[in-house]
């Protein structure tokens, strides 16, 4: 009977990702993100954001952003220094159950309220009496989106369920709610959070960004794509100036949802097939926050099963489905005491393991398969980063060995930011990808905030293109 360090030999073999195998990943990537590019209804969406350009830290003023997406509508007031920093007011209101399930009209009336409430609050430094404020709308659902400040709902998400919304342009919905109440706001931009993400990093690093990546509950990212490659984008006037970039949204959560190359174990499939979708965003089951502790859960739950792990004893809480939380991951993975006090709390404190059937070796054990899912995670998530790196070619210097040869990377979430090693890890796999030299030309960044932040900063850059650059419509895209 294989002996616990040999099952655990085997199944860290199963998550390790050598060179050769992220080679596999990476040319797979690259090669979806030009399909998607091409065309509509892929699994790597690759959505045309019709945002045209990245502040660069010199941007002044002060905009509005509105963050629907759960729970708490949040209203932001962020005023812009131009020295790449800002001040933020905000404030969060309650969506009740009624205004979620009624009339999509009671909805957005209550949000128009919400926004004059703010505007009128000590909160707010803004006279109402004063110009036109412009606003950035995080609107978290899928939409189709057609410009910049245009999109229809497709579907609600998250305990909304307002049916006659659906099909309805959201923007025009809000702005008519806003007029009646007479509230000088204008809604110019209707923002997805990966791109926020990336408005906000360029700002705050006071140069251009080219890819702005959440590594959080879920995963995604957003970058600067030469606007010639966006095949799929059919524009209506080509007589006008079409601009040179275009953000594009590349939902890379559901990269190679066909697991034509991604390394799926018995127990990433265990979790895909009892998940609420199954077959549904493989890539991300592998890496977000959501799964990372049901993926090592699963694991343990087998090392319970072959009576190598806690002499074959488990817990209620263990044979919870999501029980062992990714938060508890961090934990484990922090965990760098001799005596490894934090690691035996979580087991026996939290998930209700009797301390007797808790030995040092079950401990290390544990330890061991945390670190080994969260740097699968984290070599997984350098496949994104060097694809997108790559298909921009920015991995060559140009030789200067000034700011021409920095690539600004805003990442946010709470896997980027509590997963201990993630970055590190990243960085060791982007360097056998993409070379050492391109690897540390690439600077990371926190981008806090694309919902809030990066939406007004999104409503700047919608000003800016109303008055100079032309920004295509085309046919909708979902987001």
């Amino acid at each position: 009977m294989p002996t616990l360090k040999e099952h655990l030999d085997a199944i860290e073999a199963q998550f390790d990702l050598d060179g050769h195998k992220l080679e596999a990943i990476l040319s797979r990537f690259r090669n979806r993100m030009e399909h998607g590019l091409e065309k509509d209804g892929q699994n790597m969406a690759m959505i045309p954001s019709f945002v045209t350009g990245v502040p660069d830290g010199t941007e002044k003023g002060t905009y509005l952003a509105l963050d629907l997406g759960g729970t708490n509508l949040r209203v932001c007031e962020v005023k812009l220094d131009g020295k790449g920093s800002f001040e933020m007011k905000q404030e969060k209101y309650k969506v009740s159950d009624e205004h979620k399930t009624g009339k999509a009209r009671e909805l957005f009336s209550f949000i128009a309220r919400c926004v004059e409430t703010f505007l009128k609050s000590e909160s707010s430094s803004h006279n109402v009496a004063d110009e036109e404020l412009l606003l950035g709308f995080t609107f978290s659902f899928p939409v189709e989106q057609t410009a910049i400040d245009r999109g229809r709902l497709i579907k609600w998400t998250k305990g909304f369920d307002a049916p006659d919304a659906i099909g309805q342009e959201v923007v025009t919905l809000l702005q008519s709610c806003l007029d009646e109440l007479n509230v000088k706001v204008r809604v110019n931009a209707l923002v997805n959070d990966t791109v926020g993400a990336l408005l906000a990093h360029g700002y705050q690093s006071r140069g251009p960004a080219l890819l702005g990546a959440i590594f959080g509950t879920g995963t995604n990212g957003a970058y600067v794509e030469d606007r010639r490659k966006v095949a799929k984008l059919e524009v209506e006037d080509p007589i006008r100036p079409v601009p040179s970039s275009m953000i594009v949204n590349t939902e890379w959560g559901g990269f190679d949802d066909e697991r034509a190359v991604l390394p799926v174990t018995m127990f990433d499939n265990l979790v895909d097939r009892t998940a609420i979708r199954p077959r549904h965003h493989a890539f991300e089951k592998m890496i977000s926050g959501m799964y990372l502790g049901e993926v090592t859960r699963t694991v343990l739950i087998h090392l319970i099963d072959n009576l190598v792990l806690f002499q074959g004893f488990s817990s209620d809480k263990f044979n919870e489905m999501y029980g062992f939380d990714t938060a508890y991951m961090s934990a484990v993975m922090a965990d760098n005491d001799g005596q490894s006090s934090a690691t035996r709390k979580v087991l026996i404190e939290t998930m209700g393991l009797d301390p007797a059937n808790v030995g040092a070796e079950d401990v290390e054990a544990v330890k061991r398969v945390c670190h080994f899912v969260g740097r699968r995670a984290a070599r997984l998530s350098a496949v994104a980063i060097a694809a997108v790196l790559q298909h921009t070619n920015k991995t060559q210097s140009t030789g200067s060995g000034g700011a021409d040869d920095v690539v600004e990377v805003g990442v946010d979430g709470s896997v980027v930011e509590f997963l201990p090693q993630f970055t590190e890890n990243m960085k060791e796999a982007l360097r056998l990808m993409v070379g050492a030299e391109a690897e540390k030309k690439t600077r990371f960044g926190f981008a806090k905030d694309g919902s809030g932040v990066g939406a007004a900063l999104c409503a700047l850059q919608a000003k800016k293109q109303a008055q100079g650059t032309h920004h295509p419509h085309a046919k909708p895209h979902h987001a």
